[in-house]
């Protein structure tokens, strides 16, 4: 019995760092700017009319001069608003124009006071 009891606390031990580091991320929830350490994965020196492969997630770019581009539905780049970091969704935005990403890439507009998933940007 005590054997059982010292095996099924040693296996405690061992899977709570396993599992509170399985939630832990690289990138912030919220931050301000586009830089990479804010906003990875996203395609930089993108090209309005060039091609791209449009996705669900990280489907916006930069292009060189810093302008934000999204990747459209016919598979080109073209202008979006302006890309203002990472956000939570639902999180208040107030007033904010441009566009926010979730820290898994979906793509949010300021709609009712709120950070809301927006498909129109990307899919325009």
């Amino acid at each position: 019995m005590k054997l059982i009891a010292a095996v099924a606390l040693g296996c405690g031990f061992i899977a709570a760092p396993v599992v509170s580091a399985a939630s832990a991320s690289a990138y912030p929830a919220s931050c301000d700017g586009t830089g990479t350490a804010c906003v990875p994965y996203i395609e930089r020196g993108a090209v309005v009319g060039d091609h791209c492969t449009a996705n669900t997630r990280y489907n916006l770019g930069l292009d060189a001069a810093g302008a934000t581009l999204a990747c459209g539905s016919q598979g080109k780049w073209i202008a979006s608003p302006q890309l203002v970091g990472i956000r939570t969704p639902r999180s208040l935005c107030g007033e904010d124009t441009g566009v926010a990403l979730t820290p898994d890439g979906v793509t949010l507009s300021c709609i009712g006071g709120a950070w809301t998933a927006d498909y129109r940007v990307p899919f325009a």
